[in-house]
This record gives structure tokens, sequence and C-alpha cells, in this order.
């Protein structure tokens, strides 16, 4: 995935929006990227699933920074990180599994369904 000159302002701005939205909601981060980068990169990307691969390699620091924040500012529920941190951590292992496994089609539809089915239990 070779970037051009032209993409690194826009992916510049990703970024700083991904970032502004996971400090500021905890979430949406991941989903501003994926969205952005699949469509910037639609056409210079081989395999699209990379897109999903290279959200998660941003959310983690990302995610890791946030949480620091919650924690210093008292926001953190430790008591419910201690019990969602093990199985967390094995569902990102069998998603990660699994993320070969699927056709890019399939997980585009399952992207949009998550999405879809959060927006609206958000808005109800």
């Amino acid at each position: 995935m070779k970037l051009f000159f032209s993409q690194i302002f826009p992916i510049l701005a990703i970024g700083l929006c991904a970032g502004f939205l996971n400090g500021l909601l905890g979430a949406g981060g991941g989903i501003l990227i994926v969205f952005g980068l699949g469509i910037l990169l639609r056409d210079r990307i081989a395999d699209p699933r990379s897109v999903f691969a290279s959200a998660i390699a941003v959310m983690l620091p990302l995610s890791v920074l946030s949480a620091i924040q919650y924690f210093r500012h008292g926001s953190l529920d430790t008591n419910a990180l201690v019990w969602l941190i093990l199985p967390a951590i094995a569902g990102g292992a069998l998603g990660g599994l699994l993320l070969r496994r699927l056709s890019p089609a399939a997980l585009s539809r399952l992207f949009a369904a998550v999405v879809l089915i959060s927006g609206i239990v958000l808005v109800v």
C-alpha cells in the first residue's frame, strides 16, 4: 500500500479525527478509520481486509492513551475492567484468526451491521 503525497493530508485528518472521537466518546475512532481508509485507498489496496487490520493497529495505542486519560480523571470503572479484559483479549484473538477466513464483502456487511445496530441502540 504505497501512499501518494496527495493522500498524506487526508490520512492525517482521519487520524486526528479518530483520536478526537476515541478520546471524547471512548469509541468511534476505529469506525472512522475503516470508513476513511476504505474510501481513500479503495483502488490502491490489494486486500481490503488490510483496512480493518490497520484500524485495529491504530486503535491499540489510541485506546491505551484514552484509557489512561479516563483513569487519571476517575472515569474508568476498574471493577468492570477486571472482568472484561480477559474475555476481550480472547475475543480479539478469535476475531484476528477469522479475519483471513471471511471475504472482504462479508467483513464489510458485518461491520455495517454492527455500526447500524450500535447507532440504533444509542439513539433509542
